[in-house]
């Protein structure tokens, strides 16, 4: 099996796995995780603001850092650890992690500096 398959089935347990979780805390998700969902992709909703659309997938490269930010493990992850110390729950935070989980198990990761998908 090469690695990039053995990557897509990682993630992609992962991925059921987070959705398992946020299904058994159901009634402590609201609004937030569906918005938390499909946010990180807001921004290439507005990636064409910030320069012309390079095409083959990628995005303006003034777009990278906004994209990388929404779409890497530390922010919400960080995030989560802080709200362990206020009463507020984490638990909608499950959103952001399963959209980022689902986007590398379908083969999507974070942006190169020219826009494209940055191989690593």
């Amino acid at each position: 099996m090469s690695a990039r398959a053995i990557h897509t089935v990682e993630y992609a347990v992962i991925a059921a796995a987070l959705a398992g979780l946020a299904w058994l805390r159901g009634g402590e998700l609201g609004a937030a995780f569906w918005i938390l969902l499909v946010a990180p992709d807001i921004g290439l909703v507005v990636a064409p603001l910030l320069g012309r659309m390079p095409g083959r997938g990628a995005i303006p490269a003034r777009a990278v850092p906004i994209y990388n930010v929404a779409h890497t493990y530390t922010v919400p992850l960080l995030i989560w650890m802080a709200l362990l110390f206020t009463d507020i729950t984490p638990w909608p935070l499950l959103g952001w992690l399963i959209h980022i989980t689902a986007d590398r198990a379908l083969g999507f990761g974070l942006r190169g500096p020219d826009g494209g998908q940055a191989l690593i």
